[in-house]
């Protein structure tokens, strides 16, 4: 057993982790997904500080090169009686890992899945509010730029200017492995109009990949959250708006940058867990709210106005109100008993 006594004496991290959005709750039985370096270990390791005995507790991280998945398997069961383990974290879960029996037990996966008897909790990359409890010292008009600068990684906030460009691509590298060369090929089309059909002939005419595969692939991404298709409303058939869960994504791969783009998926991923719709010729449409938010980091006010008058006529819906996002654009009318709020990202983000 001297495997899991290396797990064991390293469980719990003396450490102090910054709250997240998501809190997990004391329950039997809980799952923990999201992207890779989204802050599950953090989140797991301040739960375990919170509610957990440290001398009954065991972390064992498959992604240790020193974990063997079958000398686990044949003697945990023994070590859970021998130490009288009550919380057992299994962090790195993949399908092919027989889960044991302990009183409490917390499995931390990568990829999107369910176990029955399990209660949930999905984790995103940070939001800007947890973004400016992070970075700590700006103030909100300040820490936009930041965050438009470095993306919503937990860690991108305290690497060095000089250390970022290199530590984001090998995020990205170390997340998809030897696929990285399709999902960088996917960054181009950030904030276009797509199908998966048409990614596909794009992709093989530079890449050589089976149909099945490539949609295969792009399914466990969506569901695992590294890429969002959003629909266009009133339109299932119609091709969708591709984002991405880190908004500074194709930036990051490419010299080539749409910042209107960007700005857009950064603000999609503030209302990623809502039912969100795209509408022509911009904007997001939120049906159960009857809300449509767009988003225009730049313009004057005239200029705002005629973008919302040309989505209002190209669009039959039903709606209360419009937000329209900006950098720094501030002001608010009514166009036909439809409630225009024209306001800053930070001030948006950090009222929801």
């Amino acid at each position: 057993m001297e495997l899991l006594e290396f797990f064991y004496e390293k469980s719990i991290i003396k450490q102090h982790f910054l709250p997240r959005r998501v809190q997990l709750a004391p329950s039997a039985r809980i799952l923990l997904t999201g992207p890779k370096y989204s802050g599950k270990y953090a989140l797991v390791q301040e739960f375990l500080r919170t509610y957990a005995e440290s001398k009954k507790t065991l972390l064992i991280d498959f992604e240790d090169a020193r974990a063997d998945k079958e000398e686990i398997a044949h003697t945990i069961d023994a070590f859970i009686q021998e130490k009288e383990i009550t919380t057992l974290v299994y962090y790195g879960y993949t399908p092919d890992i027989p889960l044991p029996e302990c009183r409490q037990l917390i499995v931390v996966a990568h990829h999107s899945m369910e176990i029955e008897g399990f209660r949930h909790y999905r984790l995103r990359n940070l939001d800007f509010e947890e973004f400016m409890l992070f970075e700590k010292r700006s103030e909100p008009k300040v820490a936009i730029n930041h965050f438009l600068r470095l993306g919503n990684y937990p860690e991108m906030v305290r690497i060095d200017e000089y250390k970022k460009e290199k530590r984001i691509q090998e995020l990205y590298r170390l997340t998809f492995g030897e696929d990285f060369t399709f999902f960088k090929e996917l960054t181009y089309y950030q904030g276009h109009n797509v199908s998966v059909h048409f990614l596909f002939e794009r992709i093989k005419e530079r890449h050589k990949i089976s149909k099945d595969r490539f949609y295969a692939m792009l399914d466990g991404w969506e569901r695992s959250g590294y890429i969002h298709f959003i629909p266009k409303y009133g339109a299932k058939r119609a091709a969708k708006k591709l984002f991405f869960h880190n908004f500074t994504a194709k930036s990051d791969l490419w010299v080539q940058k749409e910042f209107p783009k960007i700005f857009e998926n950064m603000v999609y991923l503030e209302m990623a867990d809502e039912e969100v719709y795209y509408l022509e010729p911009l904007g997001l449409f939120l049906p159960q709210k009857r809300k449509a938010v767009l988003a225009i980091p730049f313009g004057t006010e005239a200029r705002i106005q005629t973008r919302i008058e040309q989505v209002l006529s190209k669009n039959r819906i039903d709606i209360d109100t419009i937000e329209v996002i900006t950098v720094a654009n501030s002001f608010r009318y009514e166009i036909d008993r439809i409630i225009c709020d024209v306001l800053p990202f930070y001030e948006w983000a950090l009222a929801k």
